[in-house]
């Protein structure tokens, strides 16, 4: 990384993407995203089960998940200091555009797996979201 490289911005990019993937996942699209995984909860919401099979609730995917935030805030951080993109505006659309082929590749890859397309809008859109806040974020919080 750069000395131009704000680690504060990472780090607020990085939380923000987790308070969005919790809003997401976790509050405004659970039900399209458990329907479109086949994931099914028990009565007292104790249990998950996948296809009725429970499902090991394992704390490894959320932290892989902070630590590929972290990965991707450090990706968009190196494509904005080459492109000498140091605005807020410039920042969200390189991260636009990065939410878009993360995008595409989501919506093939569960047309593949024969998964509904109500998945693919709550995955895209999310990938949408997340990537242009985080290139918002980092563009627009530069170290001068």
């Amino acid at each position: 990384m750069s000395n131009r490289t704000n680690w504060l911005a990472i780090a607020a990019s990085v939380v923000v993407s987790m308070v969005v993937g919790f809003l997401w996942y976790g509050v405004i699209f659970a039900k399209q995203w458990m329907d479109g995984n086949g994931i099914t909860v028990n009565e007292d919401d104790t249990k998950f089960f996948k296809d009725g099979v429970e499902m090991d609730m394992s704390n490894t995917p959320m932290i892989l998940n902070t630590l590929f935030m972290l990965v991707y805030a450090l990706i968009i951080n190196w494509l904005l200091d080459k492109a000498n993109a140091r605005t807020l505006q410039s920042g969200a659309m390189i991260g636009l555009a990065i939410g878009v082929t993360h995008t595409l590749n989501v919506i093939v890859g569960n047309m593949f797996a024969a998964n509904p397309s109500s998945l693919s809008m709550v995955d895209g859109s999310y990938n949408l979201v997340v990537f242009t806040l985080m290139g918002a974020i980092l563009g627009g919080w530069q170290k001068k």
